[in-house]
């Protein structure tokens, strides 16, 4: 006697399932591991970089109007009170220049002063917030900020775009000999000057404090296009308008006030997936190559990826915050909502992650990377691992080194890896091919959204790396409590 069996749900995927896991273009994904709130970004499969969330909101970067509480000598800083009952530290060399609001600077900080500072660092393992005077504002192409008047460009930038990105800003009067025009008639657009007029300021009885520029990677290879100068000049009028407005209504403000909000975790998690998005489809290497991992040419200056949410929160947030951003209208924000295909299993995010936060990562080759992380350093330890084939070799050890150095690179943007780190490649006899790994090193970390220096090689083999603390890495991120 036959019994009827009940068709089990099926699991295959769907055309809508397929089309997201479509390799093309990278994938940015804000969903939820292990009750953790996360944002993650995947390109060829690839976890190379994610970042938690906590429930109480970072402010670094929110501009206040504080005042000096106390001044500590021996430090050689003060403590300033930026709300109610929240003191701050500022050490006086992010001080030497700042804007005060309840009287003119004469070379001194006095108790009592109120001036504007931004929170640099938040409040971490029983210490005071930091902030600094030196304010700063900055978009994809520039970087104002107070303190002094000088022009600089990335370290990216190479002299042809360079020397073009300082032809255009002289021809357009806002950079003589080097430094930035102090004159807020010249520094905003014809448009926005007569904006501002109309409300009330006198902007030309309003003298600025020192202002200094940095123009960013971005604007060269903004230079890269038919029509660089309007769009330049676009990003350039936005932000120097942004900084008067500050600079000049901070004095009709409250001691306490807040000027800035400091920008979600979120909001800069997806600023910097479009930024990298819209200049190379290459900057996150997977694989190892001999030469020419990428081409420093960028590619068109367009979005190709792809933002996907399985919470319905942060969807609504992202909707409206890409709706009121004319820069992120075009993005395609999808809700994913399917109970037999998760978006944890579709993404394989648990492995992935798993991967991220433990302390062995697998080559192709069959070696291996030892990452371990102390309170003054971390250790990266090269491994042949598994490898058999032609052990002993120089040749062998020589392409082991060139994979390692590629998923070293993406490991310490993914891991957020800062400070002194110390890599420990397999011993090579030739110089040659020492002195061609590193250069190999420096070409992959020059891409590196936080910067990141190679120093050089010790006599004992080990290459010595520092990269400059933004934020806490992934695995303190993973651990800490709210």
């Amino acid at each position: 006697m036959s019994r009827k069996i009940a068709p089990k749900a099926s699991v295959s995927l769907t055309d809508t399932e397929s089309a997201l896991m479509n390799e093309h273009g990278a994938k940015l994904i804000f969903t939820t591991y292990q009750n953790r709130r996360c944002g993650l970004i995947i390109r060829n499969s690839r976890l190379i970089d994610a970042s938690f969330f906590l429930e109480s909101s970072s402010k670094i970067g929110a501009i206040y109007i504080g005042k000096v509480k106390s001044l500590v000598k021996n430090l050689n800083a003060c403590f300033v009170e930026i709300a109610d009952g929240e003191v701050c530290f500022l050490s006086m060399k992010n001080a030497e220049n700042p804007y005060l609001v309840n009287r003119t600077f004469d070379g001194r900080i006095l108790e009592g002063d109120e001036l504007l500072v931004q929170v640099i660092r938040d409040a971490q393992k029983g210490k005071r917030s930091c902030v600094s005077a030196e304010i700063s504002l900055s978009n994809d192409c520039f970087a104002l900020m107070l303190g002094t008047t000088k022009v600089g460009f990335s370290s990216k930038l190479d002299n042809q775009r360079k020397g073009t990105l300082k032809k255009m800003l002289s021809q357009n009067h806002l950079v003589e000999n080097g430094n930035l025009i102090q004159d807020c008639t010249k520094l905003l657009s014809e448009a926005e000057y007569q904006y501002l007029t109309s409300k009330g300021p006198a902007l030309e009885h309003f003298t600025l404090p020192p202002v200094g520029m940095i123009v960013r990677t971005m604007a060269g290879e903004l230079t890269e296009e038919l029509s660089p100068r309007e769009e330049l000049l676009g990003h350039f009028y936005e932000l120097s308008a942004e900084l008067i407005r500050l600079l000049y209504f901070a004095r009709f403000r409250s001691c306490f006030s807040c000027l800035k909000q400091a920008p979600l975790e979120y909001e800069e998690m997806l600023n910097q997936f479009v930024m990298d998005e819209a200049r190379s489809g290459n900057v996150y290497p997977v694989t190892p190559v001999t030469s020419g991992l990428w081409s420093d040419k960028p590619a068109p200056n367009s979005y190709n990826g792809e933002v996907i949410t399985d919470n319905k929160e942060f969807y609504e947030h992202l909707t409206a915050y890409c709706a009121s951003n004319e820069k992120f209208q075009k993005i395609n924000i999808r809700f994913y909502q399917d109970d037999q295909m998760p978006l944890s299993i579709l993404y394989s995010i648990e492995k992935k992650m798993e991967t991220a936060l433990a302390n062995r990562v697998w080559l192709k080759s069959g070696g291996n990377l030892v990452i371990e992380t102390t309170e003054a350093l971390t250790v990266i330890d090269v491994n042949t691992g598994k490898c058999e084939v032609k052990k002993g070799s120089e040749e062998v050890y020589y392409k082991i080194n060139l994979e390692a150095a590629c998923e070293i690179a993406l490991q310490l943007r993914l891991r957020n890896l800062s400070g002194i780190i110390i890599v420990d490649f397999i011993s090579m006899e030739s110089a040659a091919d020492e002195k061609e790994l590193l250069a190999y090193l420096r070409t992959l970390v020059k891409y590196d959204k936080v910067q990141t220096t190679i120093v050089d090689i010790t006599p004992l083999g080990l290459v010595e790396i520092t990269r400059k603390k933004r934020n806490k890495s992934l695995r303190e991120q993973f651990l800490a409590k709210e």
